[in-house]
């Protein structure tokens, strides 16, 4: 072991346990070292077979969801004209223009259909699982083999056929590209700390700046290292100067944005559009998501040897010393057992944590907002079954090939479940029943309002601007009321039917899309307009999504 090494409590490779012919008489390190190379083939195989077999689960049925709005609206603002989306860079209170840049070239060579728009998630979704075996290496050190005894190999395995990754790779928006930057980001970072070095630093600078111009939140990523930076104590010590200039890079040319994003947060007039969420929901959120997928189970208890899984890794991980470390890695692991423990959790943990001390100023809290911390709670998962491998005595083989078999096939009955089940809403569905039935000249109703993007998208011909033009294919069209201006429900209704009989003058036919509507228009004052005004001469329900024709009187 070099010198500059930290002391760890890695027990020493048993060379016993991973080939009988380092025993045989006259053994050497020339054939030991003769073996290593065998042993990294083996390990590449099984990391390309996870990779194809986890591109080709992503593949299958890639188009079944109907795209949602927010898809929708990553394609116009991808597609439309370039100074707007760059404008996006120096204007507060915007996320994500980087991930539209590249949406943008990507479209302009594969076309803005929604099969191209979420093929490019499913390719950063599959990297995201080659980079996440790299920093699993450094993480969780196995022996080499490629067996249960393999932790890094068994986290890669569990993160591949996730079905919360996989609902996400195969989503048309930048969440496994974030995925995909914050894992090269912490690959970056245990390098950089392990060699030190300029161009490292400089690696993650870059990889984190992107980052942050990806999503917005990834910035938690700059406090979570910190905190890694302590753990690592004392080897981080010598990489101080490294370290602190990144953090400058990555704080200084930023100072504005926080002063623009400052101000929205405190700023009483402004709106984020979330809710709060308490910080015990935020928990069981992102458990039962991770645990499940986006698909709700009324039976919990499916999902109680995962909960057991994850919290062995999550109280016993630092007592994994008898993991050994792996001979074919080329960067062997530099921290104890209890200081990879330490950064799991802090991965898990720190970014709730501050999520929610922001949402305390102002309601910033969706799910898939911190998708990045999940390498954690796989990784945990993985050291939980070895920690359970490691303490069943001679029902060590079979328990562990329980759990993982019960695990893979859980997870994988809960992912071919999302892609035979409507969970986006079905504005596809409802955009083409309208399109095939309404006349020229009927007045089309579009609540909420911000889905007419929808309409005009798919009734494109999904061309390179499948919005060019657009507004003859919507017209005539008006947007729905809104109510939720406090006023009480007599005053609210004659203000609609000023409205209504303003918006509807001069039509007899008019078809309304009623989409999340609730929030636009909670008591459905506008419906009950066109109810006492019109008859209802077609109706049709799709998920999410309901379309009435009314013949006015």
């Amino acid at each position: 072991m070099r010198s500059d090494y930290v002391h760890t409590d890695i027990a020493p490779v048993d060379e016993a346990a991973h080939a009988p012919e380092l025993l045989a008489p006259g053994a050497t390190s020339a054939v030991r070292a003769q073996l290593l190379p065998a042993k990294r083939v083996l390990q590449s195989q099984w990391i390309v077979l996870i990779t194809v077999a986890a591109f080709a689960w992503r593949m299958y049925r890639l188009t079944y969801q109907s795209p949602w709005r927010d898809e929708v609206d990553a394609i116009f603002l991808a597609v439309r004209p370039l100074s707007e989306t760059l404008s996006m860079f120096i204007s507060p209170a915007q996320n994500g223009p980087l991930y539209f840049l590249v949406l943008r070239a990507w479209l302009s060579l594969a076309g803005a259909s929604y099969f191209a728009l979420r093929y490019l998630s499913v390719l950063a979704g599959v990297l995201s699982i080659v980079i996440l075996w790299q920093v699993a290496r450094r993480l969780l050190p196995g022996d080499g083999q490629a067996g249960l005894s393999n932790i890094p190999l068994l986290a890669t395995l569990l993160f591949a056929f996730n079905p919360y990754q996989v609902w996400y790779g195969q989503e048309g928006k930048m969440y496994t590209l974030v995925m995909c930057l914050t894992l090269l980001a912490a690959w970056s970072w245990l390098e950089a700390i392990r060699h030190g070095g300029g161009r490292r630093w400089l690696r993650y600078f870059a990889i984190t700046s992107i980052s942050i111009y990806t999503h917005l939140m990834t910035a938690l990523m700059i406090p979570l290292h910190i905190v890694w930076f302590l753990i690592a104590w004392p080897h981080s010590r010598r990489q101080w100067k490294g370290y602190l200039a990144a953090l400058a890079g990555l704080t200084l040319p930023y100072l504005p944005l926080v002063w623009w994003q400052w101000h929205y947060l405190t700023s009483p007039s402004y709106n984020s559009g979330f809710r709060f969420v308490p910080l015990g929901e935020m928990i069981r959120s992102l458990l039962l998501g991770y645990s499940r997928g986006l698909l709700p189970t009324q039976t919990l208890y499916w999902l109680v040897p995962i909960f057991f899984l994850l919290l062995v890794g999550a109280l016993m991980g630092g007592s994994g010393a008898s993991v050994q470390q792996d001979p074919t890695n080329s960067s062997p692991v530099f921290l104890s057992s209890v200081q990879r423990w330490a950064i799991l959790l802090s991965w898990l943990v720190a970014p709730v944590a501050l999520i929610f001390g922001v949402s305390l100023l102002k309601p910033v809290y969706v799910d898939r907002y911190v998708i990045w911390i999940m390498p954690a709670f796989v990784m945990l998962l993985a050291m939980g079954i070895h920690i359970v491998r490691q303490n069943s005595g001679r029902w060590a083989r079979p328990m562990v090939v329980a759990l993982i078999v019960y695990v893979m096939a859980l997870w994988l009955i809960m992912g071919w479940r999302q892609v035979h089940s409507p969970i986006k809403t079905q504005l596809r569905e409802a955009v083409g029943f309208v399109a095939e039935r309404r006349q020229p000249g009927e007045l089309l109703i579009m609540q909420i309002p911000h889905n007419h993007y929808a309409y005009r998208y798919f009734t494109s011909d999904f061309g390179p601007d499948p919005f060019e033009n657009s507004d003859a294919r919507l017209a005539p069209w008006t947007e729905g009321i809104w109510t939720q201006n406090g006023l009480p429900d007599d005053a609210a209704m004659a203000e609609v039917d000023a409205i209504m009989q303003e918006k509807t003058a001069g039509y007899q036919d008019v078809w309304v899309i009623l989409s999340e509507a609730e929030m636009w228009d909670g008591r459905r004052l506008m419906d009950r307009w066109l109810d006492s005004h019109g008859v209802l001469a077609e109706q049709q329900t799709f998920y999410g999504v309901e379309v009435r024709h009314y013949v006015l009187r």
